[in-house]
């Protein structure tokens, strides 16, 4: 396995990237939530992975950025990927929505992961958050939480809230907006998923070798 626990300076610093990303938000009410949701799950985000074991060991042997600091690292990684998707679009989309949707996408599996352990594992908490509504519904309770302390309109918060509501494909998607946040989200685990493991592994999605380039950079 190839996934390496990220140290308290590289949380600090994807930590501070992603305030960076926020605060490009242009829409106060947005931004705001944004950023006081960054402040109050700081400490969640940098002892959770984003994948884990447990009981999806029958799917894979581990999900992407499955280690200490993992979900903050996809995290980011969505967040840009999203932000440069939508800068092709940037006339036709809302960038403030994509950003806010990036950054809180996944802001609910702070509610049924375990903190990172001592024998580098993380396992899902098997109770009825995870089992009945999971992390979708978690995080899209914990944005609209906060945005109803905002002036915000009902049509700017319900858009937003449909970006984290849709990006596992649980409902059907109605906003361009909600399409990037969605992909750029399965482009950063699945990418990760595939360069976490060594060159000739095998890979824990497909069951087969993987492709070993002539110009392997491992």
């Amino acid at each position: 396995m190839m996934f390496i626990n990220l140290t308290e300076k590289e949380k600090e610093d994807k930590y501070a990237e992603l305030i960076e990303y926020a605060n490009k938000i242009k829409n106060e009410a947005l931004k705001n939530g944004c950023l006081k949701i960054l402040n109050d799950y700081k400490s969640e985000l940098f002892v959770r992975g984003a994948g884990h074991d447990g009981i999806e060991q029958i799917k894979y042997e581990r999900t992407h950025q499955c280690f200490d600091g993992g979900l903050l690292d996809h995290t980011l990684n969505v967040t840009k990927n999203a932000y440069n998707i939508a800068s092709i679009y940037k006339d036709k989309v809302d960038m403030d929505l994509v950003i806010f949707g990036a950054i809180l996408h996944d802001i609910g599996k702070t509610k049924i992961f375990d903190k990172w352990n001592e024998n580098d594992e993380i396992k899902s908490n098997l109770n009825y958050s995870y089992l009945l509504v999971d992390h979708v519904y978690l995080g899209e309770q914990i944005a609209e939480k906060y945005l109803d302390k905002e002036e915000i309109s009902e049509k700017l918060k319900y858009q937003a809230l449909h970006i984290i509501a849709t990006h596992m494909d649980t409902m059907d998607k109605h906003m361009a907006e909600a399409y990037i946040v969605s992909y750029a989200d399965s482009i950063d685990a699945d990418v990760e998923n595939i360069i976490s493991y060594p060159r000739n592994a095998v890979n824990p999605i497909i069951k087969k070798y993987m492709y070993e380039s002539e110009n392997n950079t491992k």
